[in-house]
């Protein structure tokens, strides 16, 4: 899934609101990826051999070089054009609470619009990814994973937390706790671990009040250099660059 996908990268080429006349279409391959919120009506789209549904309030992810055939009924999307994303997978996702990522969607929109910024437009996907995934968690009725999430992000701040202390606090094996990750999140644990330090740091970043190796232990990072190459890994670009250009 495109929100959990923690080697995503991307080039923001256009964010915009688009209106869709009802009708079926044909659309060819096209040189980019579209991430997009459906504001209100329909779409049914066959996709590399993929039936998907979207209606309002439903994320739909076309990636790049993608022919589609879609059915649309009178609406309303606002799309962020991506270049050179590396997320191949063509995804329909509905939310249990979508009205909160839709003003995430509005705000992003009003201010690629204003400012233009990359660096800001990045963080506020970034963002919108982790309202996703937190939106999708929710939808979990596994009891023993839930357990495992709600321990990992009331600790994940602790450099001592690992799989063991995970797997013994929610009452499963480490092989079961892998499995449960890969089919509710696409990631194993370890990988979903160093999201919550990763997102965490991005927030504190976004103070501007610590430094980057405070940021970083304050996170659950024993190794600065460690943590910043993750964090550009992660991000594009290392913490005390990207602190420099954000504009929030």
């Amino acid at each position: 899934m495109i929100y959990s996908n923690d080697n995503l990268s991307f080039r923001i080429l256009m964010i915009d609101r688009f209106f869709h006349k009802e009708g079926i279409f044909q659309v060819k391959a096209r040189p980019y990826a579209a991430l997009s919120y459906r504001v209100n009506g329909t779409g049914s789209f066959e996709i590399e051999g993929k039936s998907m549904y979207s209606k309002a309030g439903d994320v739909l992810f076309i990636p790049v070089d993608t022919p589609y055939k879609v059915e649309y009924s009178v609406g309303e999307s606002i799309v962020i054009h991506f270049e050179y994303c590396n997320h191949v997978e063509a995804e329909s996702i509905s939310l249990s609470n979508p009205s909160e990522l839709e003003v995430r969607f509005h705000r992003l929109m009003d201010a690629w619009g204003k400012h233009h910024s990359v660096n800001q437009a990045k963080s506020m996907i970034y963002d919108i990814l982790e309202k996703i995934a937190n939106d999708q968690k929710m939808s979990i009725h596994d009891s023993s994973i839930a357990g495992c999430v709600r321990y990992m992000e009331e600790h994940f701040c602790d450099p001592n937390l690992n799989m063991k202390a995970i797997c013994a606090a929610s009452f499963i094996s480490a092989s079961g706790l892998q499995r449960a990750f890969l089919r509710y999140f696409g990631i194993s644990p370890g990988q979903y671990l160093i999201g919550l330090r990763m997102n965490r740091a991005l927030e504190l970043l976004k103070e501007n009040t610590h430094s980057v190796k405070e940021i970083a232990l304050s996170c659950g990072f024993t190794d600065e250099k460690y943590f910043s190459r993750a964090f550009k890994k992660k991000y594009g670009y290392p913490p005390s660059q990207l602190r420099n250009h954000m504009s929030v």
